[in-house]
């Protein structure tokens, strides 16, 4: 099991479940060092079953503070959030930034109207993503791409369009020294696939890893937990690492969240 998870989820997204102090204790159980919360980021605009509703933000503020102080002696808790780059979202992405101990970049759609990312299934929707993506780290908004694969969740086969948006987004991580995250959460929970090209997990991708290993992007894993249990089974970490077996990739584990939070609110604009 990993020591530091930065990608952790509470009941408030309206699909993860359990207490929050579970995780906690899940996590102290199974040797985690340092447990950073990154919630789905609420909106005005609301999706029950998606996301946090504004209303239980203080809420969640509130409960994770308060866990973090009982628990200090016992173990690091960071309290963060995963948003999506929505610039007529930026009022509220302004106030996460300054809120938050981190933010990481989870883009579920295209816009927070538009066509989500577990459903594109054309190049042009590939380059939208990755033009997302580009954005958020240029406006300083995270401190690590959450899942950056998770738009190939239903498009049909690794093609050429598929190589470049790697490409791409490992240009992202190395022009703004942002990591790239081994997700460990829905893509591997559940079983393969089957596409155009033959039977695979939707994400993480091999493709997108064999680009991400080629190029030496810094990577992190993140665990993605919507459930207690999930600190106290290694099946899931296994089944990610597995897809980039034989990859020389760049697994960094000391990177230092918060240090690149501060570095990424003084650029943030």
């Amino acid at each position: 099991m990993i020591k530091v998870n930065y990608h952790t989820h509470t009941s408030r997204c309206g699909h993860a479940i359990g207490r929050d102090e579970d995780y906690v204790l899940n996590a102290i159980q199974a040797g985690i060092k340092v447990l950073g919360f990154s919630d789905h980021a609420a909106y005005h605009l609301n999706r029950h079953t998606e996301r946090m509703t504004l209303s239980k933000v203080p809420e969640y503020l509130d409960s994770l503070r308060a866990l973090k102080e009982k628990y200090r002696d016992t173990i690091d808790i960071l309290v963060g959030m995963e948003v999506e780059y929505y610039p007529d979202q930026w009022d509220t992405l302004q106030y996460y930034r300054e809120e938050m101990d981190y933010l990481i970049l989870g883009q579920h759609s295209l816009g927070i109207t538009q066509a989500s990312s577990y459903n594109c299934k054309t190049p042009e929707h590939l380059n939208a993503y990755a033009d997302s993506l580009e954005e958020a780290c240029a406006r300083g908004l995270c401190e690590y791409i959450a899942h950056p694969d998770v738009i190939l969740f239903r498009y049909p086969r690794i093609d050429e369009h598929v190589y470049r948006t790697a490409e791409k987004i490992a240009d992202i991580s190395l022009k703004y020294d942002i990591p790239l995250e081994i997700n460990c959460g829905s893509g591997v929970h559940r079983p393969m696939m089957t596409y155009e090209d033959g039977i695979r997990y939707p994400y993480p991708s091999r493709a997108f890893l064999e680009v991400f290993a080629e190029r030496g992007c810094k990577m992190i894993i993140g665990l993605d937990a919507h459930d207690p249990r999930d600190f106290l089974t290694d099946i899931y970490l296994q089944k990610a690492l597995s897809i980039g077996e034989g990859l020389s990739l760049n697994i960094i584990e000391d990177f230092d969240i918060r240090e690149a939070a501060d570095r990424h609110k003084k650029s943030f604009y």
